[in-house]
């Protein structure tokens, strides 16, 4: 996991839930590709693994995979994913953290439209089990 200047890799570990998953065109439209209420996880490992998971009413987008983060960009290496263009490709995102909010997008490319995913970090499940021990929280 390399790093760059930009955003430091411990601050993305962990779980980020969806807020947003909008679809720009060249002209500047913008749409919500899986509908506005999309819902989705977003999980980086401290070993390298990357889990990113959308469904909404219009469809499903996700991928397993690794990643490496350089700075103010990173890159998804998918193993599988779907839809199957997802499916051992690699994705680059441009990347912004503010706010308590982490947003990746997708470069432009050949037309398509550039997709943004809008998450915000989640919180502990109260019964969750302490990691490593087994024990509750």
């Amino acid at each position: 996991m390399d790093t760059l200047p930009g955003i430091e890799v411990g601050r993305v570990i962990g779980a980020w839930q969806l807020v947003a998953l909008t679809a720009t065109d060249v002209n500047g439209a913008a749409t919500h590709p899986l509908g506005t209420e999309a819902r989705g996880m977003l999980i980086y490992t401290p070993d390298g693994h990357v889990s990113a998971q959308i469904a909404g009413p219009d469809g499903y987008i996700g991928y397993v995979g690794t990643y490496q983060w350089l700075g103010d960009r990173v890159v998804h290496r998918s193993l599988v994913g779907s839809p199957t263009e997802f499916s051992g490709a690699e994705l680059p995102r441009t990347a912004r953290l503010e706010a308590g909010r982490l947003s990746l997008a997708s470069l432009s490319t050949n037309g398509y439209p550039v997709l943004t995913a809008t998450w915000q970090r989640v919180t502990p499940a109260p019964d969750a089990p302490n990691v490593g021990t087994g024990e509750q929280r």
